[in-house]
């Protein structure tokens, strides 16, 4: 009769590892997750704006030319 040989063992080590490797995993899809809503919100957001400014509700804010020299007075 023969004894089954452990074909891998995992240390505790290992265990530490792979723990801290899956909860790494689990901050990215997190942090992708509230990025790519965030993304979503921001061009809802700016759909919405421009549909304001192209039916005239609201005007948009431009600014005024920027001049780089000024004109001397004539006396």
């Amino acid at each position: 009769m023969r004894l089954a040989m452990p074909i891998a063992r995992i240390t505790s080590q290992g265990l530490v590892a792979i723990a801290l490797l899956v909860a790494a995993l689990w901050a990215c899809i997190l942090a992708e997750n509230s990025i790519a809503r965030s993304a979503r919100l921001t061009g809802a957001q700016s759909l919405h704006e421009l549909q304001l400014l192209r039916s005239g509700i609201r005007k948009a804010n431009v600014p005024a030319p920027l001049r780089l020299w000024r004109r001397s007075r004539s006396v």
